[in-house]
Parts: structure tokens; C-alpha cells; sequence
């Protein structure tokens, strides 16, 4: 009887085990495939490898042995951490920083897993990054393709990202906050994690590139894939083989087919750029004027004068480039009456009354209201004029006077333009404390040729050469420009001391218009452009952002080559191209 006990549980146990190894092979799959790894997919768009040669990680601080993944997101710009650049030698100098990243794209084929001894092989291809574009520059060892793929379990860091020489700091004097540095400083901290006793795996250089990996895998186990200025691709291989269900509902999200993202663009946040946008779309004063240049762009003049009756409500006081616009807009839609109310705020102004003789408004002059409006003109100009601050009018203007005594030479010399400015714009600053923004209210409009409305009066170059040379109290200056443009007297937003002109999209050499081919197309932008070509009635326009190139006469063909090259013809502008070069 013991002996048959025996022998039963023997039985019993050998079942027992059986079904306990089997149940437990059961628990594990032998191969994996795309789904399975797409939908274990964690810190999409979020990191970014560093390793050797890191440009934020001087030789002498940090060796970086390790690779790490670094979530630098919040990094800023070095001009946004307060970085400035001054030439020692007084020459004008602009550091202009932008920032790209690139998008990876891991293709699975093989992945098989030995639930015995816990090891999973791996095999496929990365594309992305940086490698694509290498097949089209001429020296393709010159730029830094290759993917480095990790498996492994990570361990969790921060990383420092230091000050690294970027200029000749002979000619160029550098400061973080009106501190001197070095390759000691710390720009900024972010989070980090590096694989530890890792498999490890380096491709090729470019195109598609074949990768294959083994290791041992825990429930902590993470597969990474990373490149320079490239978004990781990072996977959770411990929840994809041990907790199958974590993520089996999990939706997977197909990305929009982009090569790069840029992030910062000319010193500037591309995200600051986008919260603009959307602050854009708020009802402002240049809401109603971008609207109505549109219209002005269609020929569409009646409802762009509507949309210059709706700013005119909506703000006690505005710019006279918007109401020499508003006048003709109400005179080419025969909206006299109109035309007449306009006209009466340039008397407001101070524009006299000469203004008028221009052909445009030759069909205003013989309107039976004319005569009306030119003695109720009279008035409101006398009375203008009366109300003008005569000695703020004379110092702004003795003070270009001063700066262009200097600037104006043929021959001259850096360090003296520096003096000038440092010595001007403390001038200025004084004069804007005393008075407040030489406002059109103020001292008036500037006009030429008695017909011509100058939209960006002489006094502004004051304001571009303390931007250009950065005297010691530009930020005293730039406060009070601030009031100014808060009061819509200082029409920043459309000053040529507002536009950037590098890197631009839109280029013009000899007078042919082209478009980047590493730029989208903008239809609105090349009208506008277009526009700046033909404008038979003298209008006001915003015309975008466009960089005009000199033409080299002593080699023609390298620009010729360059631009055939880099950019698409759009159409020839004007055959008169030479006069930029007069």
C-alpha cells in the first residue's frame, strides 16, 4: 500500500513539473516582430545621445567614456541663457545659432528570444538621421552618420552642458550674464540615463544601415538606438517579453514623414515662434493692417479700406504709413468721403498739405469737396504744428547728424564707430528718459519729394547701430523702446531694425527671384515679394523676408553654380538689377 503511495505521488509530481515547465515556456514568445516593438516603444521625441566629441562637453572637463541619452528639450539657445558676443576690435558681430533634430526609423527582421538562457538576438536596419543627407555632400567622411544601438539596462544620470568655445575669443569678447567664462561654466542641466556591462552595436555610416545585437534580457531591460542630433528610438524589451499584456492595447501612433524638426531658428525658440503665431490670431493693431495689405495684394482695395475703417475704430491713434494706405485704398474703391476723413488725420500728423499733389490723387483734387477739405486741413495743420515738440524734433536730429559723421566716411574706422554709438545711444537714452519716443504725434511725419511718405525716418538708425554694436546700456535703450512700442509710437514690428535678413528662404540675384530648396512654398511670401516690383500707387507694404545678393563680377559663375544648386527659379523680377549695386 505505501509503495503504490509512493509510486502515485511520483506520478503525481512528475505531472506536477511537466505542466509547471510548459506552463511557464508558455509564458514566452520566441520571436518578436514589428508590432510588438512599436507598441513597447517609450521616450518617443525625447532624447538625444551625446558621446565622444560632444560639442557641449569641453575635452578638459568631461571625456565622456560613456554614451549617454540626454533629454534636452528644454535647452534654449546660448543667446536665450544670456550669452553675448562683443568685437574686440569694434567690428560688428551677429552669432546666429539654429538647431535641427533628426528622425530615426528602425525596420525589424529578426528578433528571437531563448526564454533557457534569458538571450535575445536581434536584427534589422536604421534609417534617418544624418546619414540620408550625407549621400549629398561632396565630402561624406566629413560629417558623423553613424547609429550607435545599446541593449541593456540604464542607469539614470544628470548631464551638465558646458560652455564651449564657438569664437575666436582674440577678436571676440564672451560673456554669460556679464560674466566672464570659460570651459568650466555651466550653461544648463538636464536628465540623463547610460547603459552599464551593455551590449553594444555600431553601424555604418549611411543609407539604410544593418544592425544586429544579442543580450541577456530582465524585466529592466531597454534597446536604444541614437545619433547625432538625431530623436532616439529607445524600446522596453523586459515589459515586451515578460509583461506581453503592459502594452497590448497600447495604439500605435504612425509619425508624419518628416526627414528633421528645427528647434531653435536664428537664435530663437521655434516653439516661441509657434506661441507667437497663436498670439497672432489674437485681435491686435497689425491684425487689421496684415488684412488689409492682403487685400491690397488681391487688388481688392474696398475691402481693405473697410479693414482700415475697423483699425481706425478699434485705436485713438495710428501709424501714417496705414493711413497714406487707408487714402488710396479709399480712393481706387471711389470712397471719397472716405479718402477725405483719412486725409484729415495725416493734417493731424503735421504732413502738409502738399502731400496731396501726388498723381494717385488727382481724382481726390477734383472732387466738388475739395476746396472744404483743404481749408478744414489748414486748421488741423496749424494746429499740429503748434502742439509739435520742436526740441526733441532737433535733438534726435542732431544726434544722426553726430552718428553720420562717422558712419558716413569712406574710410572708416571700427573702433571710432563704436565710440560713436556708445556715446550716441547714451545721448539718445537721455533724450528718451527726458522726452519719451519721438512719436509722429511728437514731431511729426517725414516726408520726401513733398509726396512721399517716409516710413522708416532717418532718427531709426540710431536704434539699428546700438543693435549692430551693442553699447554697454543697450538693455537701458531696448526698455524704453519697449514703452514706445507698447503705445503704438514706435512701429517695431514692421522697422527695418526688427527684419533678420540671414538665412533667409527667398534670395534675389540679378533680379531673378529664388526660393531655398530647403524651404516649403509660400505663395503669400512671393506675392508679396513680387508686389515689391510692382506697386504703380506708391502703397506701404510689409514684403517679407528676402535677401538680396551682390553680383561678383570677377567670378560670375561660382554665384551662378550656387544658386542652381541650392534654390528654385521662381521668374525674373526685373531686368534693372543693377541699381542694388548703385
Amino acid at each position: 500500500m505505501r509503495r503504490v503511495a509512493i509510486v502515485s505521488l511520483i506520478f503525481f509530481l512528475n505531472i506536477f513539473f511537466t505542466f509547471s515547465v510548459t506552463g511557464q515556456n508558455r509564458l514566452f514568445k520566441s520571436s518578436y516582430h514589428q508590432k510588438n516593438f512599436e507598441r513597447n516603444k517609450i521616450y518617443d521625441q525625447t532624447y538625444n545621445l551625446w558621446k565622444y566629441k560632444n560639442k557641449w562637453i569641453p575635452n578638459k572637463q568631461d571625456t565622456l567614456l560613456n554614451s549617454y541619452f540626454v533629454d534636452d528639450r528644454s535647452y534654449k539657445g546660448l543667446i536665450n541663457y544670456g550669452l553675448t558676443f562683443r568685437n574686440k576690435v569694434y567690428r560688428t558681430f551677429q552669432y546666429v545659432e539654429g538647431l535641427y533634430m533628426h528622425f530615426l526609423k528602425v525596420e525589424f527582421e529578426k528578433a528571437r528570444f531563448n526564454p533557457n538562457d534569458s538571450i535575445i538576438e536581434i536584427e534589422g536596419y536604421v534609417s534617418g538621421g544624418w546619414g540620408d543627407l550625407a549621400l549629398n555632400l561632396q565630402n561624406e567622411n566629413s560629417v558623423e552618420n553613424t547609429i550607435d544601438v545599446f541593449l541593456g539596462e540604464k542607469i539614470d544620470t544628470i548631464k551638465h552642458c558646458y560652455y564651449r568655445k564657438i569664437v575666436n575669443e582674440e577678436y571676440i569678447e564672451t560673456k554669460l550674464n556679464n560674466k566672464d567664462v570659460d570651459e568650466t561654466t555651466i550653461i544648463d542641466s538636464f536628465p540623463a540615463f547610460y547603459f552599464k556591462n551593455s551590449s553594444h552595436y555600431r553601424t555604418k555610416a549611411k543609407g539604410k544601415r544593418y544592425f544586429k545585437i544579442k543580450g541577456k534580457v530582465t524585466k529592466n531591460t531597454l534597446l536604444a538606438f541614437g545619433g547625432l542630433n538625431c530623436y532616439s528610438e529607445i524600446f522596453d524589451i523586459g515589459a515586451m517579453i515578460y509583461e506581453p499584456d503592459k502594452n497590448k492595447q497600447k495604439r500605435i501612433l504612425r509619425r508624419e514623414e518628416m526627414e528633421y524638426r528645427p528647434l531653435i531658428v536664428q537664435n530663437r525658440l521655434v516653439a516661441d515662434i509657434e506661441k507667437e503665431k497663436q498670439s497672432a490670431k489674437e485681435v491686435n493693431y497689425y491684425t487689421f493692417t496684415e488684412k488689409a495689405e492682403n487685400y491690397i495684394l488681391k487688388r481688392q482695395y474696398a475691402f481693405a479700406k473697410e479693414s482700415y475703417l475697423l483699425l481706425d475704430k478699434e485705436y485713438k491713434t495710428i501709424f501714417a504709413r496705414d493711413i497714406h494706405n487707408a487714402i488710396r485704398c479709399a480712393v481706387l474703391s471711389r470712397d471719397f468721403k472716405n479718402a477725405f476723413y483719412f486725409g484729415k488725420k495725416l493734417a493731424q500728423k503735421g504732413v502738409e498739405k502738399k502731400y496731396f499733389n501726388s498723381k494717385i490723387l488727382s481724382s481726390l483734387r477734383k472732387n466738388r469737396e475739395w476746396n472744404e477739405f483743404i481749408s478744414d486741413y489748414d486748421s488741423l495743420f496749424i494746429e499740429s504744428r503748434n502742439k509739435k515738440n520742436i526740441n526733441l524734433k532737433e535733438q534726435i536730429e542732431q544726434l544722426v547728424e553726430e552718428d553720420q559723421k562717422e558712419y558716413g566716411l569712406e574710410t572708416r574706422n571700427d573702433k571710432v564707430l563704436y565710440e560713436t554709438t556708445e556715446r550716441v545711444t547714451n545721448k539718445l537714452i537721455e533724450l528718451l528718459k527726458k522726452e519719451g519716443y519721438p512719436s509722429e504725434e511728437k514731431i511729426g511725419v517725414y516726408v520726401k519729394n513733398d509726396t512721399i511718405l517716409i516710413a522708416s525716418p532717418d532718427y531709426h538708425v540710431l536704434i539699428r547701430h546700438a543693435i549692430q554694436q551693442k553699447p554697454k546700456d543697450l538693455k537701458i535703450l531696448n526698455e524704453l523702446l519697449n514703452k514706445g512700442i507698447e503705445k503704438y509710437e514706435y512701429d517695431s514690428k514692421r522697422s527695418p531694425n526688427n527684419v533678420m535678413f540671414y538665412n533667409s528662404c527667398f534670395h534675389i540675384y540679378k533680379g531673378n527671384l529664388y526660393n531655398s530648396k530647403s524651404c516649403g512654398k509660400n505663395d503669400l511670401a512671393v506675392k508679396k515679394i513680387i508686389f515689391r516690383f510692382n506697386n504703380p500707387n506708391g502703397f506701404i507694404m510689409d514684403y517679407g523676408n528676402f535677401i538680396v545678393s551682390e553680383y561678383n563680377a570677377s567670378n560670375p559663375k561660382e554665384k551662378d553654380d550656387y544658386y542652381n544648386q541650392n534654390f528654385n527659379f521662381i521668374m525674373k523680377l526685373t531686368d534693372d538689377w543693377e541699381f542694388y549695386e548703385k
